[in-house]
């Protein structure tokens, strides 16, 4: 099974000017597949994950310039240091959920394992999985976390519809929310409105977006004057964050818009069709 299949990878290696001798730091190690493209020009790399899952991807890539860390992007910089990587020529932040994670029933990221627990931490080995979260928050809290974070209109509706069902039995599963969701959405737009709901989920749990600015800010420190910052969002909550750091920093844009897959490649990686690619560099 293909662990993972990189995004946007051409873009990415030629936007951060990937080359023999640079040094990156691949805050979001994955599947390795970026990583790897950086090894094969001849670049150090430092590979950082949170899932164990991503720790035993990386003892499968054998290379002298090739070191992995386990650790959330949020703390980059402590990560850099004790590993003594800086500064770097470029940093990269691959957003979002991999199709590992997707494929894999037990981490309950997907909805079309019906059966699976719904947990969407992104590391299982700390913090409470959101089953714990849609059973115990009030409903004020169930809907801004689906509104804000799953950016989905009917948040209010399904808030209350995910109370009125847990009174009657605890919400365990992915199947279990689908179920709640499909009364709200209809059969027809029950796997959209889901995607949302999940996202929604997942990003507070794992309070992504925090660790997003925390990344960024700490990130650009480690970068060499004319070191590259490159981000590859999935979401306009993450889009929104990346474009105005960029300008906060006043960093000189290396994308004026953010680059988007080719039609090839939505149809080959159906994970890279809402994917954004922006690259700042430091002045």
């Amino acid at each position: 099974m293909t662990y993972h299949i990189p995004v946007l990878l051409q873009e990415t290696m030629t936007g951060l000017s990937v080359s023999s001798g640079t040094m990156f730091i691949d805050a979001t190690l994955g599947g390795g597949g970026h990583t790897k493209a950086m090894l094969e020009l001849g670049a150090k790399v430092l590979g950082i994950d949170t899932d164990t899952d991503a720790m035993k991807q990386a003892g499968e890539i054998h290379h002298p310039l090739f070191r992995f860390h386990k650790g959330n992007f949020r703390n980059i910089k402590e990560i850099a240091y004790s590993e003594k990587f800086f500064p770097v020529d470029g940093i990269l932040f691959d957003l979002g959920v991999s199709s590992h994670q997707l494929d894999e029933a037990k981490r309950g990221f997907s909805y079309k394992y019906k059966d699976a627990p719904f947990d969407l931490r992104l590391n299982q080995e700390e913090g409470v999985p959101a089953l714990e979260i849609i059973n115990h928050e009030n409903e004020e809290q169930l809907k801004k976390i689906i509104g804000v974070f799953g950016e989905e209109e009917s948040c209010g509706r399904i808030a209350h519809a995910l109370v009125v069902s847990r009174v009657k039995k605890k919400i365990q599963t992915t199947g279990d929310v689908l179920e709640v969701i499909r009364e709200i959405a209809g059969e027809r737009n029950q796997y959209k409105t889901a995607s949302k709901v999940f996202q929604g989920f997942r990003i507070y749990i794992n309070d992504e977006l925090n660790a997003l600015k925390h990344g960024l800010e700490d990130g650009f420190d480690l970068l060499k004057p004319g070191g590259r910052i490159a981000v590859i969002s999935f979401h306009s909550l993450e889009d929104r964050i990346v474009k105005l750091f960029f300008q906060k920093k006043n960093m000189r844009l290396i994308t004026k818009r953010p680059i988007v897959s080719s039609e090839e490649e939505q149809n080959n990686n159906r994970r890279s069709r809402s994917a954004k690619l922006r690259i700042g560099e430091k002045i």
